[in-house]
């Protein structure tokens, strides 16, 4: 590549940004999207009758041969084609017509869970796209047919083959338009990369760029790309080695992919995973993870979200490295465990050969690349708000046992009918959603002769999050210390009161608040509510069968759910008031953790983590001045350690203080770098929402160095 070429990100940055913000297409180069809508909706009624996969295919392929396309004669990457979000529509129509009779969630018996047909959260077999390339999918499909089992398999492989094939014709309409624009940065890697796999750094990083947009063409979100280090590894020495890059010149390619990535996937980012063991035991860091976290620290960007999976044999100075980025408030990184990673999968039956690419889905959701279809918000349940049908059932219960009793056997209940409607929906996914692109990746796919939406990955799992755990274990500890304990008021005077929203009763509200004990603070009587929930959810998920030849599994978190179910959330015991935020994944409620970082670390470590197969993660807020200095990354390393030794799953971190979130509520200019955690993505303080910004005010005002 030529000299001139290089060192031109920060000149382009803003360019980059901004190149989705419209897609900058050219006219000339295929049909506006208004006509291929058309085109496109014309076909589906004119086949109506035929196999789903087969219309869906062909929608795709048209999509891909005849949509405007164009080529940024700046960028390192081609991606650009104006589509109209043409699939995503006709599935929306699909699921409204197949799912007529199936009941909403308001015609639910209870208002506590959600049940989804969740198509976001996958990950495709990345090294099956850099190992075959469109070109070898195709031909791999195509040869399959010939030899296919049935009539399913032959509709299943001719869909791959026809999706794939099309897919090799938008590379070289890429190709023809980079020639055309002179767009010389891109046009070797695409004429290569329409006929053959992969060979260089620079195609690898274009072929899983464009690989992801097709996916999501094709109406299936992905929500990993893979684990970085380990599946770039070997064209980055390569091409070292033969001359065709410098370090440098690798670095400003990742710059550029990190960007588009976070262009496009703007607010919740693609996760990147890096680390993690390989076969043997050794681990999985090299230097192509150092250059990645330097690129990843050089951009002092929200996105994209980087994963770093850990064991004891991770060399100290990459995690040192990533806590560097933590310390200066690029906190975009979750830290994974593998060793209880490990012990999980191998609980839920996985195959020990496949467990080192063990990859979080979406923010923490754990699962298998390319071994798994992890649909990891399949149902999603309000857990703390469950009491209200205890107060209501309940009349005067002779003590706490009493009452956990009830909420068990409520529990069990909206569950139960939860993954009842959940199987539901599932059964729909094969004609709302055949995914011949993600199945092509698959393996399993191609030995079953089935695509995902029908049992043809080697795992299939259904997650269901379970949120707000820190305040049922604190209602559970108020009612014990104010109705049976204390005696500070009945059973029926606590429904009068919580029916009230504590209005009148706020001494009361104060000691539920202040004096009962709170999860998060290692004591030992609001901990074992905590374990005792968790393990008992855990048992009524795990393994229940779901509609794709797989399983449901439980996960400890609540991303923004934290809010979005506190709103609809009465008064609980513990003094939270209605509306208010429950407590975050497995963290205290708001401003409840009065003994700090590590009393926090110690309650979560309680629990059994392996009993989260669709995951569980600790926030972690620290003040600036806890961190500041020589040794504030090797602080953060530590509670990772001691995390991670006590059991921990994921944790990730926040790192401001409360007097910069109040400046940057009435100065938002003065502010525009300021980044925060907030679940699984971070974001800029000041584009959350002023509920959310309350919130992190809130938590940070209760954790003040002292």
């Amino acid at each position: 590549m030529q000299a001139s070429l290089w060192n031109t990100f920060d000149s382009v940055r803003q360019e980059l940004d901004g190149q989705y913000a419209p897609m900058r297409v050219a006219e000339d180069t295929g049909l506006p999207v208004a006509e291929l809508e058309i085109q496109a909706r014309r076909y589906v009624e004119e086949h109506r009758g035929e196999p789903r996969i087969r219309t869906k295919a062909a929608v795709v392929s048209f999509i891909l041969e005849n949509a405007r396309i164009g080529v940024d004669t700046f960028d390192w990457f081609a991606d650009h084609i104006a589509t109209g979000d043409i699939v995503r529509k006709l599935q929306a129509e699909w699921y409204a017509e197949a799912s007529h009779g199936i009941p909403a969630r308001q015609a639910l018996g209870h208002a506590c869970a959600v049940p989804n047909l969740d198509l976001s959260h996958t990950s495709p077999d990345w090294r099956s796209v850099l190992r075959y390339g469109p070109a070898g999918i195709r031909d791999r499909a195509l040869d399959a047919v010939t030899t296919a089992k049935d009539e399913e398999a032959r509709e299943f492989y001719a869909a791959v083959a026809r999706v794939y094939g099309s897919f090799c014709t938008y590379i070289q309409r890429l190709a023809a338009e980079a020639e055309r624009t002179k767009a010389i940065r891109v046009i070797d890697a695409l004429n290569a990369l329409a006929v053959g796999p992969a060979q260089t750094f620079h195609e690898a990083l274009q072929i899983s760029y464009l690989y992801n947009q097709v996916q999501e063409i094709d109406g299936v979100f992905v929500r990993s790309q893979g684990i970085f280090d380990s599946l770039y590894l070997d064209y980055y020495r390569r091409d070292l080695a033969e001359g065709r890059l410098t370090r440098a010149q690798a670095k400003e390619l990742v710059k550029f992919y990190f960007e588009k990535y976070a262009a496009q996937h703007f607010p919740v980012g693609n996760n990147v995973c890096f680390g993690g063991w390989k076969q043997g035991g050794r681990d999985a860091c090299c230097e192509l993870t150092e250059l990645a976290f330097e690129a990843f620290a050089e951009r002092k960007s929200i996105d994209p979200k980087l994963s770093l999976r850990l064991n004891p044999n991770t060399p100290e100075h990459y995690l040192l490295a990533a806590c560097e980025c933590v310390k200066r408030g690029q906190t975009g990184i979750v830290f994974a465990n593998d060793e209880v990673a490990y012990e999980m999968f191998r609980r839920r039956g996985k195959a020990e050969e496949d467990l080192i690419d063990f990859v979080p889905i979406g923010c923490y959701e754990p699962a298998i690349m390319g071994r798994e279809l992890s649909c990891s918000m399949s149902a999603l349940c309000n857990m703390p708000r469950i009491f209200e049908y205890v107060f209501a059932e309940l009349d005067a219960p002779e003590s706490v046992e009493a009452v956990k009793g009830c909420y068990k056997r409520l529990l069990r209940g909206v569950l139960e009918e939860a993954m009842a409607q959940t199987r539901l929906r599932e059964e729909l996914w094969r004609v709302v959603n055949p995914s011949p692109v993600i199945s092509g990746t698959m393996d399993s796919c191609f030995e079953k002769g089935r695509d995902v939406s029908h049992a043809g990955t080697k795992y299939s799992t259904s997650g269901i999050m379970c949120a707000g755990l820190g305040t049922v274990a604190d209602s559970f500890a108020a009612i014990d210390y104010l109705v049976f304990q204390k005696k500070l008021c009945t059973w029926g005077e606590l429904r009068g009161v919580l029916e009230q929203n504590w209005e009148g009763f706020e001494e009361l509200r104060l000691i539920a608040r202040k004096r009962a004990p709170k999860w998060g603070n290692n004591d030992d009587g609001a901990d074992a509510f905590a374990v005792e929930l968790a393990q008992y959810t855990a048992e009524l998920i795990n393994n229940t069968p779901n509609e794709r030849g797989g399983h449901f599994q439980m996960g400890c978190w609540s991303i923004d759910y934290s809010v979005k179910f506190g709103v609809e959330t009465k008064a609980t015991p513990d003094g939270r008031k209605s509306g208010e935020p429950l407590a975050k994944n497995l963290d205290a409620s708001i401003a409840m953790d009065r003994r700090g970082v590590t009393a926090m670390i110690n309650s979560a470590g309680r629990l059994d983590h392996t009993d989260f197969p669709d995951g569980a993660v600790l926030d972690v807020m620290l003040h600036p001045s806890a961190v500041r200095g020589a040794e504030g990354a090797r602080l953060i390393a530590g509670l990772i350690k001691t995390y991670f030794k006590k059991g921990g799953l994921f944790i990730h971190f926040n790192v401001f203080d409360v007097d910069a979130l109040k400046r940057a509520r009435v100065e938002p200019e003065n502010y525009a770098s300021l980044q925060v955690r907030v679940c699984g993505w971070n974001a800029r303080f000041i584009d959350l929402s002023p509920e959310m910004q309350d919130c992190f005010i809130a938590e940070a005002e209760g954790k003040q160095p002292v």
